[in-house]
């Protein structure tokens, strides 16, 4: 007979069910969000379109980026962050409970464990009030983490040993560095340069150069079906649409992958800078296991054809792209449960 069936017969009562366990990946272009025993429960975009003046929320995550460009005057779009920082607490704060109100996870906040991921330039007055506003849905345990930490978690790197691991995550918002080694991040830092930064160029280039007006969704497409950092063997077209600037109409007209590729290197010097002042400020021990054992890419940019091949050779070490780039945070988050769990055992032994 199970422990359980012996404690309801004999004393009739049952054992306290374990604390549910929440994880979200708080994100600039996209946010996860994660129930344990439920799995993903949102995996969309962070935008969020409210009526103007009553501010009633009109649409959520992908609904809501679809109206990015196409909106009348009565409707405003919010994005929780911009650049790797909070653009309004009350908004990020917001957009966490209507996450949990489409998910109609409401009963389970209740003496849950939350795990967030957030960037590194959140201040602790923003990781604070999310917190509170966590506990105030019913939350029990609260911990908020960096999120370059759990993308290599989430990418297959053992964070917990004593030796150098090196990240690299290239976001929507922002692009973080960082030298990991015992659990902790032992040297980061982030720059604004990633896939929002790389939309806006492609949209100014198209502009410059063919004088078509596009939008950022158009510009996405481009980063996404042409863009390449690496020359393949097939040259790459694709034909756009927008408007002309000179003369206000309709205009369409053909890119080629060669132009793309020539931005994104230009735009790519930044990443390859801050991936060379991580090396400069880690401690020699670190840097060697890093420069030994590679660099691993994680984040949605890390999906850009040939990155592999130019970190490569730019830097003549080994470069690993993560198999989930785009979902290696919720999956370290879902990885960390246990570390979480097993320090609150050790605190009730101490405790005793």
């Amino acid at each position: 007979m199970a422990i359980t069936d012996v404690l309801k017969n004999t004393f009739n009562i049952s054992p306290k069910p374990p604390r549910k366990f929440i994880a979200i990946d708080l994100g600039t272009t996209n946010s996860i969000a994660y129930i344990g025993g439920r799995g993903i429960i949102y995996n969309e975009a962070s935008v969020m379109a409210y009526e103007t003046g009553t501010k009633k929320l009109v649409a959520l995550g992908e609904d809501a980026r679809k109206l990015i460009g196409k909106t009348h005057d009565k409707i405003e779009i919010y994005t929780p962050l911009r650049n790797g920082a909070i653009t309004d607490l009350r908004i990020a704060e917001e957009f966490i409970q209507h996450i949990g109100n489409r998910a109609k996870v409401q009963e389970v906040w209740k003496g849950s464990i939350v795990l967030i991921a957030c960037p590194k330039s959140v201040t602790e007055l923003e990781r604070r009030a999310m917190v509170e506003m966590c506990k105030h849905l019913g939350a029990d345990l609260v911990q908020v983490e960096e999120d370059t930490l759990m993308a290599a978690l989430g990418a297959g790197a053992n964070i917990f040993a004593p030796k150098g691991t090196f990240i690299l995550d290239i976001g929507g918002g922002k692009t973080s560095a960082g030298i990991i080694s015992a659990g902790g991040i032992v040297v980061s830092k982030s720059i604004k340069i990633a896939g929002n930064y790389i939309d806006e160029e492609i949209l100014k280039y198209i502009r410059a150069k063919h004088t078509i007006s596009i939008g950022v969704v158009t510009a996405e497409q481009i980063k996404k079906q042409i863009g390449s950092l690496y020359k393949g063997k097939e040259t790459k077209k694709m034909v756009i649409f927008g408007r002309d600037v000179v003369t206000g109409m309709p205009k369409e007209t053909e890119i080629l992958d060669s132009e793309i590729r020539k931005l994104l290197i230009s735009i790519f010097s930044s990443i390859t800078q801050l991936v060379t002042d991580i090396l400069e400020s880690t401690p020699a021990e670190l840097a060697g296991d890093a420069v030994m054992n590679g660099l691993l890419v994680s984040g949605g940019c890390a999906q850009i054809s040939g990155l592999k091949e130019f970190l490569e050779s730019y830097f003549q070490i080994p470069v690993k792209i993560a198999k989930n780039p785009q979902t290696a945070v919720i999956d370290g988050c879902i990885a960390y449960e246990k570390e979480i769990r097993d320090r609150l055992i050790e605190e009730n032994k101490k405790n005793k």
